[in-house]
């Protein structure tokens, strides 16, 4: 494939924490010639000058991470990639919607409530993490949910698009036939690589220096030691056996993931992989 700009693919997932994302990351790092850009918005509301998350005022600011660079950064020319692949929270954005990059396909994952919020409180109870236990003292007001939920109106409504929106459990119980398809949605081609992947974290060598400290404490410790997604059937959890933090952001959060779970992508042979 040329690498002139014309033919570069251009590619955004949006996502809640904890929804196997960056395990999807090492998958999509499977094609060639790709550039992996992790969570930069992220990086942005947290760490960056443009900060909203105020109670991190011991980390250094990463003044390269405002919203304004990060647009600029995207939307940039990538000499000798084919795609460009960029995988973070909507909450993140912030509803700069303006900061979004032109020339990009939106795609969207999620995960059960139960499920996400349930491993980010178990990140957000971590030493490391000063016991920020509460959800609510880290995330919007929405939960994540309620703002990827803007997102995919504001997509859909001013950008003319229908993003593509697959479900972890259906990603974990059907891996190839669900990359495949989400292949197709974007336009690029499968390759056996994007299951079966390197399991070096040679990948986080773009992060920002934030995201590089929060590998090493080991807040993504599972996915960046995985060499592929391993087919199963995903668990139930029982929601009154959860945290009650966990329970009250579950039932912000129910009604958005319903709405997107619905326009899901789904695998068309259920019978197999599992």
């Amino acid at each position: 494939m040329s690498t002139d700009i014309t033919n570069l693919r251009r590619v955004l997932l949006w996502t809640i924490p904890r929804s196997i994302s960056t395990a999807f990351e090492r998958c999509v790092a499977g094609l060639d010639n790709v550039a992996i850009i992790h969570e930069p918005y992220t990086t942005a509301y947290y760490f960056g000058p443009d900060r909203q998350y105020l109670q991190t005022p011991f980390l250094p600011v990463e003044y390269g991470y405002s919203y304004q660079n990060i647009k600029d950064q995207l939307e940039g020319d990538h000499k000798d990639k084919q795609l460009v692949f960029c995988k973070d929270h909507a909450y993140s954005l912030d509803k700069r919607y303006d900061k979004i990059p032109s020339g990009f396909t939106h795609t969207i994952l999620i995960r059960d409530p139960a499920k996400s919020m349930s491993s980010f409180y178990d990140v957000c109870t971590m030493p490391v993490c000063l016991n920020y236990g509460l959800l609510r003292h880290v995330l919007p007001e929405g939960y994540a949910f309620k703002e990827l939920y803007e997102l995919y109106e504001y997509i859909k409504n001013n950008l003319g698009q229908e993003p593509t929106i697959m479900d972890a459990d259906d990603l974990i119980q059907y891996p190839e036939q669900m990359v495949r398809r989400y292949c197709d949605a974007i336009g690029v081609e499968f390759t056996n690589a994007m299951l079966d992947w390197d399991p070096s974290t040679s990948v986080t060598t773009t992060w920002s220096s934030t995201m590089k400290l929060l590998k090493q404490v080991g807040v993504y410790e599972k996915a960046l030691s995985s060499n592929g997604f391993t087919p199963r059937k995903p668990k139930v959890l029982d929601l009154s056996s959860l945290p009650e933090d966990v329970q009250i952001a579950v039932k912000i959060c129910q009604p958005y993931y319903d709405k997107l779970y619905e326009k899901r992508i789904v695998p068309e042979n259920r019978e197999t992989e599992v």
